[in-house]
């Protein structure tokens, strides 16, 4: 991520198969303390939500990434603070029948947004687990309070995530797969069934109006069962061109959400306009 538009990387997210969130801050020819080129890069362990850490770990806590963080500076309106949504959900992609583990779709909050740490402060740094995390599945309106770093969707046991989420407009969308049991028992191929998650960023609310959800339909609001059949991809957003010669807002044809082949409306209005801006130093 290049955050001050320089033209240069200055932070680095990644995921592994133990379940863990690593972080690094790049310095571009300036170590921690800005004095020397000694340490180009500074990181660490920043989450570990699986089994990694944790010793002795249990067969529900085995969760595995396969997918790559989705990363998305966003506010909190609740505690009026800006964060970076680190996003991203689990599943055993080795092994797309295997429920014996919980797994989980989560967004974590990184207080950290503009501000580089040092190898130290790494070091120090207590990685966030899976228990400190609100879990927002079978209800709506969660507030994350000022001590809390993030939300966590449970899954259906079928439903497993192994392509990356995509952030837009303050909504995360993924896609979860469910592998087709019943081919497995006869031995022959399955296409299985693919599931689109859309939520807020903020708190993983469903995008509707809350009001008129039905008790005990919470998560039913979030998803929605697609056409296709294998792993499907991850979701993608389409800006089409105006007509040749057409000006105006009511020229602009409405944004396109696609996962492979397979479209749909996301509801955004395709205004784009450029934004400029430059972070000031302060002395």
């Amino acid at each position: 991520i290049d955050l001050d538009g320089n033209g240069f990387a200055d932070r680095m997210y990644a995921s592994d198969m133990g379940g863990q969130i690593l972080r690094f801050d790049i310095f571009n020819g300036k170590s921690p303390d800005g004095t020397g080129t000694d340490a180009l890069v500074t990181g660490g362990v920043v989450a570990q939500l699986g089994a990694e850490g944790m010793g002795s770990p249990d067969v529900a806590d085995t969760r595995r990434f396969y997918s790559a963080p989705d990363v998305s500076i966003f506010n909190d309106n609740v505690q009026n603070r800006r964060f970076i949504a680190i996003s991203l959900g689990s599943g055993y992609r080795a092994h797309p029948l295997d429920d014996s583990n919980t797994d989980r779709f989560y967004s974590i909050r990184d207080r950290y947004v503009f501000t580089p740490l040092t190898q130290a402060e790494y070091d120090s740094f207590t990685p966030v687990t899976d228990s400190e995390l609100v879990e927002i599945s079978g209800q709506v309106g969660t507030v994350i309070g000022q001590d809390q770093s993030g939300w966590k969707f449970t899954l259906p046991p079928d439903q497993k995530v192994y392509s990356n989420s995509v952030t837009f407009n303050n909504e995360i969308f993924f896609v979860a797969f469910s592998a087709d049991t019943a081919g497995a028992a006869v031995c022959s191929a399955g296409v299985g069934r693919n599931f689109l998650y859309r939520v807020s960023v903020a708190n993983g609310d469903p995008i509707t109006n809350l009001d008129t959800i039905v008790s005990g339909e919470e998560d039913n609001e979030r998803v929605e069962e697609l056409a296709q059949g294998g792993i499907a991809p991850s979701p993608a957003f389409l800006f089409p061109s105006p007509e040749p010669g057409c000006t105006g807002e009511e020229c602009s044809p409405p944004p396109i959400g696609c996962i492979g082949v397979e479209c749909f409306d996301p509801g955004f209005e395709n205004f784009p306009v450029r934004t400029l801006w430059t972070q000031d130093g302060v002395e």
